[in-house]
């Protein structure tokens, strides 16, 4: 039976200063579990702060497709307690998302800053990571590992064998690089000290002298970093060194941070990766393609057959002060 609740209070807060009143209310009830606008708010804000929305939804339409993500969820929670599915070492992979998320920020302050900004706190986004893991290991157990495994490498090779040309490595091109770096934030002695190094080392490098070794000579005198890269040839640095020989090396070339100097070591064509290569990707894309409609399907059966409701009217209203 469908529990419609036109306003239910859950928190007053009077303010005697400014004497304003902050009233959170139940805007969804999924069978026994209200859903309050103060748990909407929180989901708005976390999704911000996760990177999975730019700003918070502003229109009715925008939260009411966040509130059906919301009862979709409970729909999985509830569900997931009565088969017992929990998730192991709970702190430990809750830790681990926040702090994912945590590195996203210039530091722990801009972190904790932006959750105050949504008027979020800890507990709230450790809960509503909590949720996403119950949410996401109920989809692994009950659809993604469900399938015939022998069946589904037979469609994965079927795929392959029609889509091949899906699986082509871009020619790409192997290179040595040594980067520069002349100093901004010195004198300008120290400057064209670094300048007349670069051109020293540049010189040695014409005569014949190997990237390593410059890079042993001059790494006291100058910042620099040696790297092997490989890009593929349509990118603009790939081009550059695309066009040289095996072994050549290009010019002192300016960038923003100093100079480079490219060599290339090697041009890689175009190949066709084969069947073992992408085994595993393709089987991992047919599985959780095939899993999320068997879960599609089962998620509007269960909105069909349980009991839930959302209070439009409680929806449309903001937080109220006096």
């Amino acid at each position: 039976m469908i529990r419609y609740v036109a306003f239910l209070f859950l928190l007053c807060i009077i303010s005697r200063a400014n004497a304003q009143t902050l009233i959170d209310y139940v805007v969804a009830v999924v069978n026994e579990d209200a859903i309050t606008r103060s748990e909407l708010d929180s989901e708005l804000g976390i999704a911000v702060i996760m990177g999975t929305r730019v700003t918070e939804a502003q229109t009715t339409a925008e939260k009411r497709a966040v509130l059906d993500a919301i009862i979709n969820r409970k729909l999985v929670l509830q569900e997931s307690k009565r088969l017992g599915i929990v998730v192991t070492e709970r702190d430990a992979r809750v830790t681990e998302k926040i702090d994912a998320i945590r590195r996203k920020y210039a530091s722990n302050t801009a972190f904790q800053r932006a959750l105050q900004q949504h008027g979020l706190e800890d507990e709230a986004l450790k809960a509503q990571i909590y949720e996403q893991l119950i949410y996401e290991e109920f989809f692994r157990r009950i659809f993604f590992n469900a399938f015939n495994s022998a069946e589904i490498a037979t469609l994965a090779r079927s795929y392959y064998d029609l889509n091949s040309t899906e699986f082509i490595v871009l020619p790409t091109v192997t290179f040595n690089a040594l980067f520069i770096t002349i100093p901004k934030d010195t004198s300008e002695a120290e400057k064209q000290k670094a300048e007349d190094l670069t051109q020293q080392l540049y010189r040695r490098l014409q005569q014949g002298e190997t990237f390593e070794t410059v890079r042993e000579m001059y790494e006291t005198q100058l910042a620099m970093k040696l790297e092997i890269l490989t890009l593929e040839v349509d990118t603009l640095l790939g081009t550059i060194v695309a066009e040289l020989q095996n072994s050549e090396r290009s010019g002192l070339l300016p960038v923003s941070e100093g100079y480079q100097i490219l060599e290339r070591v090697r041009n890689n064509p175009a190949r066709q990766k084969t069947y073992a290569e992408v085994s595993e990707e393709i089987i991992d894309r047919i599985q959780q393609k095939k899993a999320e409609t068997e879960f599609a399907t089962w998620l509007a059966k269960r909105r069909e057959e349980e009991s839930w409701h959302i209070l439009d009217d409680a929806l449309g209203q903001e937080s109220k002060t006096k």
